[in-house]
């Protein structure tokens, strides 16, 4: 991938999240690299050769899964490829937020352009075309079992055809052929559907986000320290040395940056030996995620530029390969949740602690007249709700499995449903954060100091900027929402919750 202004080119090989994300909600405009055309043409070449010569090819003239002992000759195989795409186009559920599904489909679009699979011409320009003009194939969240997003991708293909519907300018349409007259043949079907595009598309969206929302909680986290007058020893080099855990390192080191300048007395008289865990830990547990979320990151770029399909065409052979098979992708998103998971529970219980008064010297739950008032009591109600949310949420896809197609598919990563799970802890996560930005800010104002902090400094002005001042009783969940205005500002991250996610509910 190279960005060119306004535009991305996609060669096969150096697509990154960053640019699926350009593209799948930016609206960036892309293009094919000229190798990559050729490579898709070259691929084609020798799957046709394979079969002038009268060998045998798997979805070309053989049916697939457990019906891929039937034969299909040459004169079925245009009906053939049809009855593939339609008689997997049987997606279920919800309808996929549109950026999830353009994000699938600069992932496909690049994958195909590395030069596996060797589709009509036509479907890879379509998609490009469907890109740039903001047609989005309708399909829905269920059916993929991490095996291929089989459903999606057959309904992609059919939209660009002129089957099914369409997103275009916030309206759901039928759909219009965007490839002009387009003779399927060869193994098209199965070469476009050979993927799990859909996924790793949906997971580069969710590195960004989760990048984004990593260094904001972290920021929120400083305030917190400023708030308490926590020891930043716990964030000192040498603590972090003795261990030597990178992710650790990484995040102690972004702590420090976030609070160089903060005026906490480690010394002070009145203090505590050492403060609670929420404090205490906070390299150690918010570390993991650190690491889960460079492993996501890897693993997931890795995935949107594969060659994933089954055959593989290479260097005039055909490969079968087990590439289209999820695992990686499903264990490093199981990863990323269990690891959030810890983090959530820190970020509640280090809310807990603002709220007692034997941490802070603070009245109780912040109230400006405890008794009278209740304060921010409900709020970590609110907050170990959201973290027992993120909880639930974390069990692995791995604990599953499935079995399919008489039992010739007997085993399944559901790479899909990790994806999605994923997805919904990150927004759990986000309204968590914005709940600890609330009850820093407050525990700040009530103690009457401004924060010292380079970036503790920044995170306080942005949410004082949006958050009412006063300290009576009011619905606080207002806060709350008030409180993500701060989060955005903070990193430009775009919600998963916004105008994608509404036209995805739209019946």
């Amino acid at each position: 991938m190279t960005a060119t202004g306004s535009m991305t080119v996609l060669d096969g090989a150096t697509l990154t999240p960053a640019a699926v994300v350009a593209v799948a909600r930016a609206g960036e405009r892309v293009e094919l690299s000229a190798d990559a055309r050729a490579r898709n043409l070259a691929a084609r070449e020798t799957i046709a050769q394979r079969l002038r010569i009268g060998r045998a090819l798997y979805g070309a003239t053989t049916g697939v899964g457990a019906l891929r002992d039937r034969v299909i000759t040459e004169a079925e195989r245009e009906d053939y490829q049809w009855n593939l795409l339609r008689s997997h186009a049987v997606s279920a559920g919800r309808p996929l937020a549109v950026d999830v599904v353009r994000a699938g489909m600069v992932v496909r679009a690049n994958q195909l352009g590395a030069g596996g699979a060797g589709v009509a011409p036509p479907l890879l320009e379509g998609m490009i075309a469907a890109l740039n003009a903001g047609i989005t194939p309708y399909t829905r969240e269920l059916g993929s079992l991490g095996t291929g997003d089989l459903p999606a991708l057959a309904e992609t293909a059919l939209a660009l055809l002129g089957e099914g519907m369409v997103w275009r300018e916030g309206e759901l349409i039928e759909a219009f052929p965007l490839v002009g007259e387009v003779e399927l043949g060869l193994r098209d079907a199965l070469g476009f559907m050979s993927s799990n595009a859909f996924t790793a598309g949906h997971a580069a969206l969710l590195v960004v986000d989760a990048r984004a929302l990593h260094d904001a909680r972290l920021a929120v986290a400083a305030l917190s320290f400023e708030a308490l007058e926590a020891d930043p020893i716990v964030l000192d080099p040498r603590v972090q040395a003795a261990l030597g855990a990178p992710g650790q390192v990484a995040v102690a080191a972004r702590m420090r940056e976030l609070l160089a300048g903060a005026e906490l007395v480690p010394d002070a008289p009145d203090r505590l030996v050492q403060d609670p865990y929420p404090f205490r830990v906070l390299p150690q547990v918010d570390g993991v995620t650190q690491g889960a979320l460079w492993a996501l990151d890897q693993t997931v770029t890795r995935e949107i530029n594969a060659r994933p399909e089954n055959a593989l065409v290479e260097a005039g052979r055909t490969l079968p390969t087990g590439n289209f098979h999820n695992a990686e992708v499903a264990a490093a998103l199981d990863s990323m949740r269990n690891a959030l998971a810890q983090s959530a529970s820190l970020i509640a219980a280090r809310v807990s602690a603002l709220l007692d008064p034997r941490m802070t010297g603070l009245p109780p739950f912040l109230a400006e007249s405890p008794g009278r008032d209740s304060g921010m009591m409900m709020l970590e109600y609110t907050a170990h709700s959201a973290a027992a949310e993120i909880r639930s949420l974390a069990m692995p896809s791995g604990t599953q499995t499935t079995w399919a197609s008489l039992g010739v598919e007997s085993h399944a990563s559901l790479s899909s449903i990790a994806v999605r799970r994923t997805g919904d802890a990150l927004e759990a996560l986000r309204l968590l954060v914005a709940t600890e930005l609330v009850v820093a800010l407050r525990a700040i104002r009530h103690a009457g100091r401004t924060p010292a902090g380079a970036g503790t400094q920044r995170m306080f002005e942005l949410a004082d900027e949006v958050l009412p001042a006063g300290f009576e009783d009011r619905a606080f969940g207002r806060d709350v929402e008030l409180a993500c205005i701060a989060l955005d500002r903070w990193t430009g991250w775009v919600s998963p919750s916004g105008v994608d996610r509404r036209l995805a509910d739209t019946p």
